[in-house]
């Protein structure tokens, strides 16, 4: 057998492989692409779902200055961070923007309203 043939038929084997390697490199880049288009576009609808969600939110200020005083001067020390009865029923009535004299607490607001 001419060694020409079979030296032929190696480089035309290697070529076959090297190319059948650049298109699944081409593939596996293009892959990855759609891949990053996906991920770039679920992050803008995301961005704009809470910024619209943002936008609606509106800013509610309460001072509990004046009522807090009397707690501070009588209940020196707040070792565990947690508020007496009567502070708590204060910051309820000052998140619920109800009375808070009835002793309960505000019902919970449903999400997205």
């Amino acid at each position: 057998m001419n060694p020409y043939i079979l030296l032929a038929f190696a480089v035309a084997l290697c070529a076959a492989g090297a190319g059948g390697f650049k298109l699944g490199v081409d593939h596996e880049f293009a892959s990855q692409a759609r891949e990053d288009a996906h991920i770039a576009e679920a992050v803008d609808a995301a961005n704009t779902a809470s910024a619209q969600a943002i936008s609606t939110l509106k800013p509610i200020y309460t001072t509990l200055q004046g009522k807090v005083t009397h707690e501070i001067e009588t209940n020196v020390v707040y070792m565990d961070c947690k508020l007496s009865p009567d502070g708590l029923l204060l910051a309820n009535q000052a998140l619920s923007g109800g009375s808070a004299s009835s002793g309960e607490l505000p019902k919970a607001d449903p999400a997205g309203k």
